[in-house]
């Protein structure tokens, strides 16, 4: 995954390893705090948690520009709504294009997360 051991080094290639090992290492030790009292339930299910929340708010807030046939766009969509609204001659093909848009995240997919948690939350 990360290359050739020839192309990246024999040391790199081990501090990889080591570096991994202890990352787990670090976890499962976290797990088992949060499982002796010192947290609210699993340590494992409140990572992934945590790596969803980091992931919508990274598809939100994406200040990283991507190619499309229509140009740069950015990749977080509210911060390409923002951008459509304020270069686009047209504002309502502005907002279809940040509501709809197939090739990045947009609104309505930002849109149907927040009602998938709250009604999760509610049930």
């Amino acid at each position: 995954m990360y290359g050739n051991v020839n192309e990246i080094g024999l040391v790199n290639s081990i501090l990889i390893i080591v570096q991994l090992s202890i990352a787990g290492i670090i976890v499962i030790l976290l797990d088992e705090l949060l499982q002796k009292g010192y947290g609210l339930g699993s340590g494992i299910s409140l990572f992934i948690a945590t790596n969803i929340c980091e992931i919508i708010l990274w598809k939100s807030f994406s200040p990283i520009t991507i190619r499309t046939e229509n140009g740069a766009e950015f990749e977080g969509a509210i911060i390409a709504l923002f951008h459509f609204i304020l270069t686009k001659p047209n504002k309502m093909f502005a907002i279809q294009q940040a509501f709809y848009r197939a090739n990045a995240p947009n609104i309505s997919n930002l849109l149907a997360t927040i009602l998938v948690v709250l009604v999760v939350i509610y049930f």
